[in-house]
């Protein structure tokens, strides 16, 4: 019994040690995006690049009165230019982006970039 539960904890742990690695974000260039859109849809991507044609969104929730920061902007690689759009609340202080900001964002790729972590280069 005791062997077969150790047998087991080990598949678990061994599972469990993968689930990162699942989740990781492939580097990519956004020209590979634009001409191979199918093979990246709906996949965690990473791109780094220059923030362009920033904008910032307020919105106040209806119910929770937590306020959520919209960034929207263009990454660009050299290789091409994607949209990009990163929410986050802003009492818990989401990296804030401006024009000309080296950045390396991680996000699904839905024909734009819904970017789940940014970080500043």
């Amino acid at each position: 019994m005791n062997r077969t539960l150790c047998g087991i904890e080990l598949v678990l742990i061994s599972l469990l040690c993968l689930v990162p690695l699942a989740q990781a974000a492939d580097p990519v260039t956004i020209s590979s995006l634009q001409a191979y859109p199918e093979a990246y849809k709906m996949k965690v991507v990473q791109v780094t690049g220059l923030v362009s044609g920033y904008e910032m969104h307020h919105f106040i929730g209806t119910s929770s009165k937590l306020e959520k920061c919209v960034q929207n902007f263009l990454v660009d690689d050299g290789s091409g230019a994607i949209e990009a759009s990163y929410a986050a609340l802003c009492q818990m202080g989401p990296v804030l982006l401006k024009d000309g900001d080296q950045v390396t964002v991680e996000g699904h790729y839905l024909g734009t970039l819904d970017v789940k972590s940014v970080r500043k280069n």
